[in-house]
């Protein structure tokens, strides 16, 4: 990477130069409007904008005299001016189409560049007769000269924007130059092209970075920028600063964000603009005249900071949870911007406001029900501030004694569920019936039910047959081939599951604000729940689960852990059911009216 040449170039900047199109390249396919749309947005820059316009990156690797193509094998000669296009085909035979129709329709202009295309005589003889006359070329119609002549045509129809497109060309447009070895063409061209990745911003930015610097330092950049890329991939250290659904999460563009939050670039930024970062770094350099190891300096003590950020566990854990739950990747730079020249103190300080000033009011959260939008964030920050302690002896008396588990959170893909079951809707398909059965505690199911129930000892048969599945059995039972499940109908679980489920957690009404509330709410792991059996599983079901989950070191956030440990109830009386009443063993309070004062209480403790 250090020994090509990165920069941006003129129109201009292309005299007297010729490119060639290798034949491995595919053809020109812009169609009409796609030329139509480059002659608009070119022609449509306004005169007091003083960005420049940059095309999306030219690819190159210069001709040696005498050399082969490393493609068709065929003898090459080559002046000092001629260049393997190696990508950017499209957008270079584009404009030289529209300059040389232009140049023969009384417009002038100031591209003087020209193309070839290797191995194609068809599309070099409509290019030489575009060159000769500026007009389309009748004959034999290929791939190419189809939409040559759709170029062309476009072209005609945008006459009238010609002039001043060609003024804000030599004004505004700019070229993103890359210039490989000659030898890396057909390695670059497969990935470029043919596997449809085009040029990252953070391949653009370290190849400038690198050719704007001497040989020593070339080796210490490589090295801490190599250093920071393995950073990014560690799961925990990524995960506290981008949300589930970041633009940032694939691991080839993950410096990415480094070097947006330089920049200040946003997600509206790179939908205008893909390589808007890239461009504001080279502005930076030659219009504002910042010197590279500046710059580099800048983006490697951005990396130490959030790195000193994820070691601080207050941070770490509200940063975690301002990033998710704005679920959009503009909230870190806007932090960003606010900690900028602060103290870790000072930056403690604004992201704790933050945190209390996304969250609703105490009356809100006591009437939030399942659908919500917010629900599930307040579930997730309740979650983290359990984690929270509070020691007024200390210089700064907020503290987190563990790390949430964000990597884990998302990974697991932990959402909002119901701490015991709804209704049996969720479960469609008879493997869904038997997990569900399959899960049950028997005993538990036996003492509720009452002798008066007429099917009561089907149920447990039922049960007991459940119990006896393996995993060899599944498709069977799923092409209801299974003799035992053959005569399980829907209409025969549908009865079995809502008296099971009255009889445990007693009779339930969907329009009951309780059974929504997000009293009967927790965080609950989508990967553990078997095809929706668990989704709907009473609660002494997924209590069972959720401790083996605890027992064998796997993650469980720790408010869901203490809800079905009833640790929020003074006096648990049992642990079969989750109470919505009042006035059992001794409580004043029902287990879902406990919950919630926790909730209000865990988060208000960030208030004091």
């Amino acid at each position: 990477m250090a020994d090509n040449q990165i920069g941006l170039k003129t129109i201009r900047d292309l005299l007297g130069m010729k490119f060639f199109v290798p034949s491995y390249q595919r053809g020109y396919k812009w169609r009409a409007k796609d030329v139509e749309y480059l002659i608009d947005d070119i022609a449509e820059i306004k005169d007091d904008d003083s960005s420049d316009y940059c095309l999306q990156p030219i690819v190159v690797a210069p001709k040696s005299p005498h050399m082969v193509c490393p493609m068709c094998g065929q003898n090459i000669d080559a002046s000092e001016k001629e260049y393997i296009l190696v990508d950017g085909q499209q957008r270079l035979t584009t404009i030289w189409l529209i300059a040389n129709w232009a140049k023969h329709n009384g417009v002038d202009n100031c591209v003087r560049y020209d193309i070839t295309y290797d191995t194609r005589e068809d599309s070099n003889k409509y290019l030489a007769n575009v060159r000769k006359s500026g007009e389309s070329l009748q004959g034999k119609d290929t791939c190419d000269t189809h939409y040559f002549s759709e170029a062309i045509s476009a072209i005609k129809s945008k006459k009238d924007k010609l002039v001043t497109f060609f003024n804000n060309v030599e004004k505004n447009v700019k070229i993103i130059w890359y210039e490989i070895d000659q030898n890396e063409g057909p390695a670059h061209f497969e990935r470029l092209n043919n596997a449809k990745i085009s040029l990252t911003n953070a391949e653009l930015v370290k190849a400038f970075i690198l050719t704007k610097t001497t040989s020593n330092s070339q080796m210490r950049i490589a090295c801490e920028w190599d250093e920071m890329e393995y950073k990014l991939q560690d799961k925990s250290f990524f995960s506290f600063i981008t949300s589930k659904d970041s633009i940032y999460n694939k691991d080839s563009n993950r410096i990415e964000l480094l070097l947006d939050l330089y920049v200040g670039t946003k997600r509206n930024d790179k939908e205008k603009d893909e390589h808007h970062t890239f461009n504001q770094i080279v502005q930076k350099v030659e219009k504002e005249g910042k010197n590279v190891k500046e710059i580099w300096q800048d983006i490697l003590n951005i990396y130490n900071r959030l790195l000193c950020w994820y070691n601080d566990n207050f941070l770490y854990n509200l940063l975690g949870f301002l990033v998710e739950d704005a679920e959009v990747d503009d909230e870190l730079p806007e932090i960003w911007k606010e900690c900028d020249g602060k103290s870790m103190k000072e930056s403690k300080e604004i992201v704790r406001n933050r945190v209390i000033n996304s969250t609703p009011s105490d009356d809100e959260i006591r009437n939030m029900v399942y659908k919500d939008k917010k629900t599930k964030n307040v579930l997730l920050l309740f979650n983290i501030l359990s984690l929270l302690s509070i020691d007024d002896q200390i210089d700064y008396k907020y503290f987190f004694n563990d790390k949430f588990h964000f990597d884990l959170y998302k990974d697991e893909c932990w959402d909002k569920e119901h701490v015991h079951a709804t209704a049996s809707e969720s479960l469609q398909s008879k493997v869904d019936w038997v997990n569900w059965l399959k899960d049950l505690d028997i005993k538990l199911v036996e003492e509720r039910l009452s002798a008066s129930v007429e099917l009561k000892n089907e149920y447990l048969e039922w049960i007991r047959k459940a119990k006896l599945v393996k995993n060899e059995d599944y498709s069977d039972i799923k092409d209801d081939k299974n003799e035992t499940f053959k005569t399980l109908s829907k209409e025969k679980f549908s009865k079995l599951f809502q008296e099971i489920v009255s009889a445990i957690e007693g009779v339930e009404d969907d329009r009951d604000f309780k059974q929504n509330s997000i009293g009967n709410l927790v965080l609950l792991n989508a990967g553990i729940n078997r095809s929706g059996a668990y989704k709907v599983a009473p609660f002494s079901t997924k209590r069972k689960i959720i401790m083996n989950r605890v027992k064998n070191g796997r993650f469980v956030p720790l408010g869901t852990q203490n809800v079905f440990m009833k640790v929020y109830t003074p006096i648990p009386g049992h642990f079969y059911k989750w109470e919505k009443d009042e006035n059992y063993n001794g409580n004043e309070k029902s287990d879902r009216d406990h919950y919630i004062d926790t909730i209000l209480e865990t988060i208000n403790r960030l208030k004091k």
